[in-house]
């Protein structure tokens, strides 16, 4: 069985708080797992979960970990370790997805390292979560979705991304593995109101 991983990245911006959620699962030839990554503006946590306990539904952005949903319309979290309590919902507005694969022609290219794709640029989000006995409200915020699969990520590689008032910024830069040689990829987007700029 060969190595692939695949994971979502879910960004929530307000004047408080910014707020990261990753949930994936990997496999590997002696494991598999699932899990879920909590990241604030001052701490971080991990959570693994048996592999059983991801599904996702065929043909639509829908996927749930354990009690943990994550959909189009907002996420749903609850989670009790040691360690990390979190439980609440957010609720997503429209998506701005881009009209193309931020791939361009490599998408077409079978068995690339990783593939990078863009979910929504910006979207509203709402609603609150507890985290560790303290609250996180995201009335009237923003959000971000991107994704990432494959059997590895890039040996080199850097990443930013930004929600502003009018829009939102993706830039990626990476070391692509490509038969006996290599380049240097740059994908990056740029939403200003209803324009998107690569």
């Amino acid at each position: 069985m060969r190595e692939y991983f695949c994971g979502w990245y879910f960004k929530c911006q307000s004047n408080k708080h910014t707020l990261a959620v990753i949930p994936a699962f990997h496999r590997s030839k002696n494991k598999r797992s699932c899990s879920i990554q909590i990241i604030t503006d001052t701490c971080a946590w991990n959570v693994d979960f048996p592999y059983e306990d991801y599904c996702q539904q065929t043909g639509r952005f829908d996927i749930s970990i354990k009690n943990n949903h994550f959909s189009n319309k907002g996420i749903s979290l609850f989670i009790n370790t040691p360690s990390l309590s979190v439980s609440g919902a957010l609720s997503f507005g429209e998506f701005t997805p881009i009209r193309y694969d931020i791939m361009g022609p490599f998408c077409y290219v079978p068995f690339m390292e990783c593939r990078h794709s863009v979910v929504s640029m910006k979207h509203t989000v709402a609603g609150s979560l507890n985290i560790n006995g303290k609250a996180y409200s995201f009335d009237n915020a923003a959000g971000y979705i991107e994704g990432d699969r494959g059997y590895s990520f890039p040996k080199r590689y850097i990443w930013t991304q930004c929600i502003f008032e009018n829009g939102s910024l993706m830039l990626s830069v990476a070391d692509i593995p490509f038969g006996l040689f290599s380049f240097t990829g740059i994908i990056g987007i740029i939403h200003v109101k209803s324009k998107k700029v690569k």
